[in-house]
C-alpha cells in the first residue's frame, strides 16, 4: 500500500507483481543477508568495513564498530586482522593487539547459519593471530618511586626503589588487580611489597619476570619494570575485565579463531538466558585469567543458566579458577556440548603468581546458583577433552568436578592426566548425582597433590548419588586408587563394567563402601594385601576371581579379573593393549550406555605430547575389551617402499626408504629382498620409534641376481601404538635388477 493505502502494482508482460514481494526478492531480508565486514585495528582511520583495503570503504579500527555493523537475523561474517606487515597506508606492521574492557554481544543471527565472528584468514583451525587483551593505559600515567620509606612507595625494598613504578586508574581498571609486560603475559603477582625481587624460585613465565603488587581494593600498583617503561605498561581491566559477553538476547553466533590474554574474568562469557543459544566458541586460545584474589571467578569460559551453547576445540591455561564453570538453567534441561578442549596449567603460580588464588580445576559444572538447585543436564555431553596439569591454590585442582547438583549427563572420551586432585568428581551438595554416565575415559596419575582417586563419588547426608554408568574406562595409577566413594546419603544402583583399574605398585585399586553392580571389570596391582573394597567386602588379586561375588548381590557371577592388563607402553603413557593382554575379550554388553557403540575417540592427544587416541573402533571380538580402548583394527599395519634408484635397478649401493602409513613403535624389519635365482639379501633398517620413516642401503654387487626381485617383513613386523600389526608392503614391493651397462648406440647419422 501506499501512503493513502492503496496497493500498488507493477505492470510487467501482462502481469502483475505485488511490489513489496519484489523489493524482497532484488533487496533480500536480514533472514538470507551474508554480508562480510572487516576490523584492521593498524588502519589510519575507520572506514565504512566493507573493503580490507584502507580507506572509506576499508575497515573498522575496533571490534566493537565492526560488531554493530552486524544485522540482527542475518548470516553476516567479520572478519578482524591480526598480525600483518603493513599495508595501504599503514606505517608499520601490526602486532594484532586489540584493548578492550569487553566486547557485547546482543545480537542473534541466522539460526540455520549464524554470524560468524572470526580471526581474519581462519580456516578450520587458526588465522592471522588476534590478540585480545583486557588490559588498558592506566589513566594516572606511571611514576618511578623516589622514596620507599614513605607514601604509595613505602615497603619497596631499597634494592627495588628505583626500578619500582607505580599507577592508578579513575576509568574501567580502578582496582588495578594486575598488569601486562609487552610480550602479553601477565606480570608476577606477589602478595607483599617486599616481594618485589624480579627473582623467585621455580618461575615459569616468560622472561624477563616482572613482579607486580597491588592492594587490589582502588590503591596504587607497583611493578618493578625496571628503571624504564615498556612500549605497552597496561593493567587489567576489572570494570567487567571480560572478552567477549554474550548477553541474554544473543544466539545464533559462531566466535573461532582468537587469542584471549589478561582478563579478569571469563574470555568467552556468557549471562543467563531463557532460550536455546545455538551459540559456538571454537578454536580459540584463552590465556593468563586472574580476578582479585581468593575470589575465584577467574574462568576461562563462563556459561551462566544457558543452554544450546558448543565450546569446542579450545584451549584455555594459566587462569586462576577453572577453564570451564557452567551453571544449570533454573528450570529445563540445561544441553551444552563441551569438547575437544586442551585445559592445563590452571593455578600456576609458577606463571601467575602466588597472589592468584581461585579454584584450579579444569572444568568445574553444576546447579543453577544463586540460591536454586536445578541441575537436570539432559543433553549435555562433555567428551573428547584433554584435562591435566591442574595445580592447587584456594582449592585443590581437580579434572572435572560435577558439582551440587547434575543428573542425566553424559561424561566421554576424555583424558584427566596429572591433575592435582581428582580426575573427576561427582559431589552431589546441594541435591543429587543421578543417572550420569561416564564411559571411555583415561584417568592417569591423577591426584598427585597428595590426595585422591582417579574417579571420587561424594553424597552428602540426606542427598544422593543413585544410577549412574561408569563403563570401559581405564584408570592408571592414580595415587589413592582408581576409584573411591564418600557416601554419608544415599549412593544405591551405580554400575561399574568393563573397566581397567590398574596400578604399577602395591595399592587399593577400588575403595567403594557403597552397594552397586561390579563386573566384568580388570584390577591389578602388585600386591597381596587388600585390592578391592566393594560393598563392605574387601578381595586380594587371588580373591578376584570370574566366579567371585564382588559386589555382594548374593550372586557368585561377576566376571571380573586381577590380571595385569598388558598396554602397549605404559612409561609412554600408551595404554593400548598388547595381543596377549588380558583385557581383551573379557567385558560385556549388558547395561552398556546406548551412546557406547565405539572405543575411546579423543581427537587432540596426539596433538599435545600424548599417543594418539582417536581409536573410535567398533568391537571387533567376541566381547568387548575392558577398558577404554579395543584391540586390534579392521586392516593390519601397512608400508610403501622406495628406492634411490627405481626399478629398472642398476649395480651400486642403493638407498631404501620404508615408510610406514602410521606411527609404529618397534623398528620394522629386517628387509628380506629374495632376487629372481631364489637366493635373499638381507636389509637391516635404522630409524627411531615412534616414527613412521626407516632407512637402509642395499648393496646391488655381482652377487646380487639380474631379474625381478621382491622385498618383504617379517610377520607381524608393523607394530602401531594400538597393538595392530601387519607386514604388508603396499606398494614399492619389487624391483627389476638390471647390472648390465647400456650398449653402445650404433647407427647414429649427424647433420643433414
Amino acid at each position: 500500500m501506499n501512503s493513502t493505502g492503496h496497493t500498488i502494482n507493477s505492470k510487467r508482460r501482462g502481469r502483475f507483481v505485488w511490489l513489496p514481494l519484489l523489493l524482497s526478492v532484488v533487496w533480500g531480508s536480514a533472514a538470507s543477508r551474508a554480508a562480510t565486514y572487516y576490523v584492521d585495528g593498524n588502519c589510519p582511520s575507520s572506514g565504512s568495513g566493507a573493503s580490507i583495503v584502507c580507506g572509506s570503504n576499508g575497515p573498522k579500527k575496533t571490534i566493537t564498530e565492526g560488531i554493530a555493523l552486524l544485522a540482527a537475523g542475518s548470516s553476516d561474517v567479520l572478519r578482524v586482522r591480526g598480525v600483518h606487515p603493513a599495508h595501504d597506508g599503514e606505517t608499520a606492521a601490526f602486532d594484532g593487539r586489540y584493548f578492550a574492557d569487553k566486547y557485547d554481544l546482543a545480537l542473534s543471527g541466522n539460526a540455520t547459519n549464524p554470524i560468524v565472528i572470526e580471526a581474519y584468514g581462519f580456516s578450520g583451525t587458526a588465522g592471522e593471530k588476534v590478540y585480545l587483551d583486557g588490559t588498558r593505559a592506566p589513566s594516572s600515567g606511571w611514576r618511578i618511586c623516589s622514596d620507599c620509606s614513605t607514601g604509595p612507595c613505602a615497603g619497596v625494598p631499597a634494592t627495588a626503589c628505583s626500578q619500582t613504578w607505580y599507577a592508578t586508574d579513575s576509568g574501567t581498571a580502578s582496582l588495578v588487580i594486575g598488569a601486562q609486560k609487552d610480550d602479553g603475559t601477565p606480570t608476577y603477582r606477589v602478595a607483599s611489597l617486599s616481594d618485589l625481587t624480579n627473582s623467585h624460585a621455580g618461575y615459569a613465565g616468560t622472561s624477563p619476570e616482572i613482579d607486580s603488587y597491588s592492594p587490589q581494593s582502588g590503591g596504587a600498583i607497583l611493578v618493578r619494570w625496571g628503571s624504564s617503561l615498556p612500549n605497552r605498561p597496561y593493567v587489567f581491566n576489572n570494570n567487567e575485565g571480560t572478552g567477549f559477553t554474550f548477553l541474554a538476547t544473543s544466539a545464533n553466533l559462531i566466535v573461532r579463531g582468537f587469542t584471549f590474554r589478561c582478563h579478569r574474568r571469563g574470555s568467552l562469557y556468557f549471562y543467563p538466558a531463557t532460550t536455546p543459544k545455538n551459540v559456538t566458541g571454537s578454536n580459540n586460545i584463552i590465556y593468563y585469567t586472574a580476578d582479585v584474589k581468593g575470589n575465584g571467578s577467574d574462568y576461562g569460559v563462563t556459561l551462566y543458566n544457558v543452554t544450546g551453547v558448543t565450546i569446542a576445540s579450545n584451549e584455555i591455561a594459566w587462569t586462576g579458577s577453572e577453564g570451564i564453570h557452567g551453571q544449570a538453567m533454573p528450570s529445563g534441561p540445561t544441553a551444552n556440548i563441551i569438547r575437544d578442549n586442551w585445559i592445563h596449567d590452571t593455578g600456576d603460580v609458577n606463571v601467575l603468581g602466588p597472589a592468584v588464588i581461585g579454584t584450579p580445576s579444569g572444568m568445574i559444572i553444576g546447579d543453577s546458583g544463586n540460591g536454586a538447585v536445578a541441575g537436570d543436564y539432559t543433553g549435555t555431553v562433555v567428551e573428547g577433552n584433554l584435562i591435566e596439569n591442574t595445580r592447587a591454590t584456594l582449592s585443590s585442582g581437580r579434572g572435572f568436578i560435577m558439582e551440587n547438583h547434575v543428573d542425566n549427563m553424559i561424561v566421554r572420551n576424555n583424558i584427566f592426566h596429572n591433575t592435582h586432585g581428582e580426575g573427576l568428581k561427582l559431589d552431589a551438595n546441594t541435591v543429587s548425582m543421578n543417572n550420569n554416565q561416564v564411559y571411555n575415559n583415561l584417568f592417569v596419575t591423577n591426584s598427585d597433590g597428595g590426595s585422591g582417586h582417579g574417579l571420587q563419588v561424594y553424597a552428602a547426608p540426606g542427598l544422593t548419588a543413585n544410577n549412574n554408568k561408569f563403563y570401559n574406562n581405564t584408570f592408571v595409577n592414580n595415587l589413592l586408587g582408581a576409584m573411591g566413594i564418600t557416601c554419608l546419603g544415599t549412593c544405591t544402583g551405580n554400575e561399574f563394567r568393563n573397566n581397567i583399574m590398574y596400578a604399577s605398585s602395591a595399592q587399593k585399586v577400588v575403595d567403594w563402601a557403597g552397594s552397586g553392580i561390579f563386573q566384568y571389570n580388570l584390577v591389578y596391582a602388585p600386591t597381596s594385601n587388600n585390592l578391592v573394597s566393594f560393598n563392605g567386602r574387601s578381595f586380594s588379586c587371588s580373591g578376584v576371581t570370574t566366579s567371585s561375588d564382588i559386589d555382594g548381590d548374593g550372586v557368585a557371577n561377576d566376571n571380573n579379573r586381577c590380571a595385569n592388563p598388558g598396554f602397549v607402553a605404559p612409561s609412554s603413557n600408551d595404554f593400548h593393549l598388547l595381543s596377549s593382554s588380558a583385557a581383551i575379550n573379557v567385558g560385556t554388553s549388558l547395561g552398556l550406555p546406548s551412546g557406547r557403540t565405539n572405543s575411546v575417540n579423543n581427537r587432540i592427544a596426539a596433538q599435545h605430547g600424548l599417543p594418539a587416541y582417536a581409536d573410535n573402533l567398533p568391537m571387533l571380538g567376541s566381547s568387548w575389551d575392558a577398558g577404554a580402548v579395543e584391540y586390534g583394527s579392521v586392516a593390519g599395519v601397512t608400508a610403501n617402499l622406495s628406492l634411490s634408484d627405481p626399478s629398472p635397478t642398476g649395480p651400486g649401493t642403493v638407498s631404501v626408504t620404508l615408510s610406514t602409513l602410521t606411527s609404529v613403535v618397534q623398528l620394522p624389519g629386517p628387509l628380506t629382498f629374495l632376487e629372481s635365482d631364489g637366493t635373499t639379501t638381507v636389509i637391516v633398517l635404522s630409524g627411531t620409534v615412534p616414527g613412521s620413516t626407516f632407512m637402509g642401503s642395499f648393496a646391488v654387487n655381482s652377487s646380487v641376481a639380474d631379474g625381478l626381485g621382491t622385498f618383504s617383513l617379517p610377520l607381524n613386523s608393523l607394530l602401531d601404538s594400538l597393538g595392530n600389526k601387519g607386514n604388508t608392503i603396499a606398494s614399492g614391493s619389487q624391483t627389476l635388477i638390471d647390472k648390465a651397462p647400456p650398449s653402445s648406440p650404433q647407427n647414429l647419422r649427424f647433420g643433414n
